[in-house]
């Protein structure tokens, strides 16, 4: 990574060299007085205590570019290496989306903007899937010139009868009609004095104007997509960006379907089998959990297939009253389970719409003015101006559904006091397995059984600003 040296730094390394090194220059020439150098002129003394201020001044990490070197990292070794490397050879689709948190992490409800940054992030995402799937665009460029270089004027009965030119001017607000005193006078403003003011006339010279307008739409089925990892970075100032990682094949879109075709009956995988517990895989250290987004799938110490979904939701209450602490914190694990069960109804069934207007535009106009002050004089003026507008009206939107899904059920919750903000997040976990929806299904016919086991390994890369997500999810299984 370069190094950048701020103006401030180098003006200050200037006026330091400028102050030691030229008497040493000056003696070596020939000078043989050996006094004390003259001291610092007062701009010098000024520039020098200005850039050294300057010079202690932190520099501001900017949390995209450490975003964006964690993702890099990540696909250029391990598991993003090899979704990269299938995407490109068309095998899966995979994408990457970020999501900036809309405020620092001193606001009380810090944590639930995070949570909604991320669901920002899988939009984005979900929406490129969208438009991978089947795009349609339309658009059109215009482009329109109008000359008429004619200054504008006055008649001259404009001219010669100022209440005849106040009465053009009321039929010009017809609008507003006769109410426009009583306006005027609802906003602490004399209807004279407002009489009075200067009249002028606009018109357009010349206008030439270049537009371009874009309609970009998609729609398609999102079932089957799923998160694979997440991504965090943040900076001393509390900003924080998020980036959401999600896969979709053929493969693993068949494997959910047939989840509801076989109502949940499925076989182990031998070659999964022999490996670590849910529980074990997942852990319960809160401040992993923390990092923890949208559903995985895993497997279990018996080879099952394992859909492990997370949610969490902030307590915004920041005080010290123990009742009002449990309920922000009760009212938060609703939030989350909440967020939790959706997850499901994404994965299974779900569909997505995108809609994209967007317009540029660059105008260029001259403009002639005449003006008429209150005595009745007139001067004329032209005007020149270039503007750019760009307008955007964007929408995504994602609807998930499942009905009747046996054998979810709740693994854990945690709470998390997050040790610099001093904000307290709740979580919650929950999980579907063959087992335990057979276990359901068992007890729905009144009949026992054992319950559900669980399942495999994971690993997690950190770094000081910059995090992600325990890597759960294995390439082969797409």
């Amino acid at each position: 990574m370069q190094k950048h040296i701020s103006r401030s730094v180098q003006c200050c390394i200037t006026a330091l060299v400028t102050l030691l090194f030229l008497p040493a220059l000056s003696f070596a020439s020939g000078t043989q007085s050996l006094e004390a150098p003259a001291p610092a002129t007062e701009q010098q003394a000024i520039a020098i205590e200005e850039a050294i201020a300057d010079a202690a001044v932190p520099q501001v990490v900017d949390p995209r570019a450490e975003l964006d070197e964690l993702i890099a990292i990540y696909n250029e070794s391990g598991k993003g290496a090899a979704f990269q490397r299938r995407h490109d050879n068309r095998q899966l689709f995979y994408t990457v989306s970020r999501a900036r948190v809309k405020v620092a992490a001193d606001h009380p409800d810090w944590a639930n903007f995070r949570v909604m940054a991320f669901e920002e992030a899988l939009l984005k995402a979900q929406a490129e899937y969208m438009k991978f799937l089947g795009v349609t665009v339309r658009a059109k460029a215009l482009q329109s010139v109008k000359e008429d270089p004619t200054m504008p004027e006055f008649t001259r009965d404009d001219l010669g009868n100022t209440n005849r030119f106040e009465e053009i001017l009321d039929k010009a607000v017809t609008v507003l009609g006769a109410k426009l005193d009583s306006m005027l006078d609802e906003n602490d403003i004399d209807p004279e004095k407002f009489k009075a003011l200067p009249k002028e006339k606009k018109k357009d010279l010349l206008r030439n104007a270049i537009e371009k307008r874009t309609l970009t739409t998609a729609s398609a089925e999102l079932s089957g997509m799923i998160p694979v990892q997440t991504f965090e970075a943040n900076n001393a100032e509390g900003r924080h960006e998020v980036a959401v990682a999600v896969v979709a094949s053929p493969k693993f879109k068949s494997w959910v379907s047939s989840i509801i075709t076989n109502k949940g009956n499925l076989k182990a995988n031998p070659r999964k089998a022999g490996g670590a517990t849910v529980r074990q895989i997942i852990g319960k250290n809160p401040a992993a959990l923390f990092q923890q987004f949208g559903i995985r799938r895993i497997y279990n110490e018996k080879g099952y297939p394992v859909l492990v979904s997370y949610g969490q939701a902030g307590n915004s209450y920041t005080g010290n009253d123990y009742d009002e602490r449990a309920e922000g914190r009760e009212m938060a694990l609703r939030h989350a389970d909440a967020q939790a069960y959706a997850n499901f109804a994404f994965l299974f069934k779900s569909h997505g719409m995108f809609n994209q207007e967007e317009g540029r535009k660059t105008i260029e106009k001259t403009i002639g003015k005449i003006q008429q002050e209150a005595d009745g004089s007139t001067f004329s003026s032209k005007e020149r101006s270039k503007e750019f507008v760009s307008t955007l009206n964007e929408t995504i939107s994602a609807k998930g559904h499942v009905s009747n899904l046996p054998g979810v059920r709740k693994l854990t919750t945690w709470v998390y006091k997050h040790p610099e903000y001093n904000q307290e997040i709740v979580g919650v976990i929950y999980t579907w397995s063959p087992q335990s929806n057979r276990l359901a299904r068992e007890l729905k016919r009144a009949t026992r059984t054992n319950k559900p086991a669980t399942a495999q390994k994971t690993q997690k890369r950190t770094s000081t600003n910059a995090v992600m997500g325990q890597e759960m999810m294995d390439v082969d299984d797409f």
